[in-house]
């Protein structure tokens, strides 16, 4: 639902998020933002909607307060639908159409007229911009639970465009939307002149951007510039971070070795100085001072020691904490490797239910990495679910001999009550117990996190989760079927799963909106819908 509120450019100050138990999430945050269209990233959870919502003025802060100046307008991430609750009302306009309503009848109330000032038009430019968004006609009364979420995100992002708001705040406007919808959000984000803040991992969107503003545990740091140069930017600092952390570790083994050094020598003098005392010829009470001052120096000199260790650790331990982990990911068997020429596929004149179209052919030999694209509704997902079994076709032929794997954005194959290693266990996994350690290490998936329920997990924890339990499974798939699996993904999972699928010696079949992942997973085919039917195509 798009919701308004005030301010032009705005400034965070001091601003701090709280859980209800008292955990901090996030804060003091301290920024100003001006005109610039501004992308927000972070990984899932760090506190992106919350902090969209706080600048909007729907959550109340634990502390600070943010400085805003003119009118905004936000959209969240899933537009909430009330029962019984119109198209009107989603997009905020539920008292400017009732309004109208009550003069058309005749029966007006006092402030009607002053509500309607500036939008006696509104019905025809939310019909030219629903025209424009390829929605149905627009209908004030329509329920709006009868849109598909993708209908829901268009239709609010329409009403907010035309609100006359001087600032946009989208949390994950992409996420619900095809390729069509993604084209048509670009263009009309192209031609607004209004400020922009943007919560996304869309690549393609993030790259219209002028600023890229990180949220992270330690706080805002701001990127000038689009998504490829805050990538730029965030790769040199992390080789100066590296530069940093392995210069500590060599600071802290040299004064290491020269400590040793010390102490060697200072015991050498002590045993040393002891030994002297022992033959000179002085009374008893001065042998005891000489040989407890010795002592006394050498104790010191192990203080001093000791307190530099622990100052050089801490400084290692500062430097590491700069450091991300960048692990190779390693998720796959020998046993998914498809050789050249191997049969994968058969479609034979496949009829698909729920969609009229001509019957599909199509097969794939190989290590084929073909992607399925088309606009919401085309079928995608009910193929895949064909080729699974799982649904039935109306009519043709599916072969597959070899194993195959399904991978969605819900997962809800899989139970959510079991830990990793129980589904691993249950999968007869070849791998024995350290091995599968040690490779979920590599995905991130350290030792505490492998023996949690699946559902206390991020989504990206869980989709790495589903993609070992597919692939050192007894019988590695040979076929993974994805659809949408980055959808929900932050961009650090995202890109993380990339590159744990690029390096997939199988056949893959993959449904994507996002055209960055799907570059590079390296793909050879492509089966796009295009005029009412499927067209099959190398790259």
């Amino acid at each position: 639902m798009a919701h308004f509120a005030q301010s032009p450019h705005f400034v965070l100050h001091q601003l701090t998020c709280q859980f209800a138990n008292g955990e901090t999430l996030f804060g003091p945050l301290d920024l100003t933002f001006d005109q610039q269209r501004c992308g927000l990233v972070g990984r899932n959870g760090v506190g992106k909607t919350r902090l969209l919502r706080l600048i909007a003025g729907l959550d109340q802060p634990a502390g600070g307060h943010v400085e805003t100046h003119a009118s905004l307008a936000y959209v969240a991430q899933q537009p909430e639908i009330a029962v019984q609750i119109t198209l009107a009302q989603l997009l905020g306009y539920g008292e400017v159409f009732a309004a109208l309503a009550r003069i058309e009848q005749g029966h007006p109330l006092a402030d009607d007229i002053d509500r309607l000032e500036g939008q006696w038009d509104l019905i025809d430019r939310l019909h030219a911009a629903f025209a424009a968004a390829g929605l149905p006609a627009f209908d004030p009364l329509r329920p709006a639970g009868s849109l598909s979420g993708g209908e829901r995100m268009r239709a609010t992002l329409c009403g907010a465009m035309l609100g006359g708001a001087d600032y946009l705040l989208l949390d994950e406007p992409t996420n619900h939307l095809d390729t069509d919808g993604r084209d048509w959000l670009y263009r009309q984000l192209a031609q607004w002149r209004g400020g922009l803040l943007v919560a996304s991992h869309d690549r393609q969107l993030l790259a219209r951007m002028a600023r890229i503003v990180e949220l992270t545990p330690d706080g805002l740091h701001s990127y000038g510039g689009n998504y490829d140069d805050y990538r730029r930017q965030r790769d040199l600092e992390q080789q100066a971070a590296r530069s940093g952390w392995e210069h500590a570790r060599q600071e802290r083994k040299r004064i290491r070795a020269r400590q040793q050094k010390e102490h060697d020598i200072s015991q050498r003098r002590s045993a040393q100085t002891l030994k002297t005392v022992d033959t000179l010829n002085i009374a008893s009470f001065e042998r005891v001072a000489y040989k407890a001052a010795a002592k006394e120096s050498l104790g010191t000199l192990r203080k001093q020691h000791q307190d530099q260790k622990s100052s050089l650790d801490a400084a290692v331990r500062e430097a590491y904490q700069r450091v991300e982990e960048d692990s190779p990911v390693m998720l796959t068997l020998p046993g998914s490797a498809v050789m050249a020429g191997k049969q994968v596929l058969v479609l034979e004149q496949l009829q698909l239910p729920f969609v009229s179209a001509p019957p599909l052919d199509m097969r794939i030999d190989g290590p084929m990495r073909v992607a399925l694209t088309g606009p919401n509704g085309c079928g995608k997902s009910t193929l895949l679910k064909v080729i699974l079994g799982q649904l039935a076709a109306v009519s043709g032929h599916v072969h597959c001999p070899l194993p195959m794997a399904y991978l969605d954005q819900t997962l809800l194959q899989f139970d959510s009550r079991l830990s990793v290693m129980a589904l691993l266990g249950l999968q007869d996994s070849p791998l024995a117990e350290g091995a599968l350690r040690t490779q979920l290490a590599q995905l991130q998936l350290g030792a505490e996190r492998i023996t949690l329920p699946l559902a206390a997990l991020s989504g990206g924890e869980r989709l790495k989760a589903a993609l070992a339990c597919a692939l050192w499974r007894k019988e590695p798939a040979q076929l993974l079927l994805l659809d949408e699996p980055t959808n929900h993904l932050d961009l650090a999972s995202s890109l993380a799963i990339e590159a744990a699928l690029a390096e997939f010696p199988g056949a893959m079949l993959v449904v994507s909106h996002d055209e960055a992942f799907l570059r590079a997973l390296k793909l050879t085919h492509r089966l796009h819908w295009q005029d009412g039917g499927w067209q099959f195509r190398a790259l």
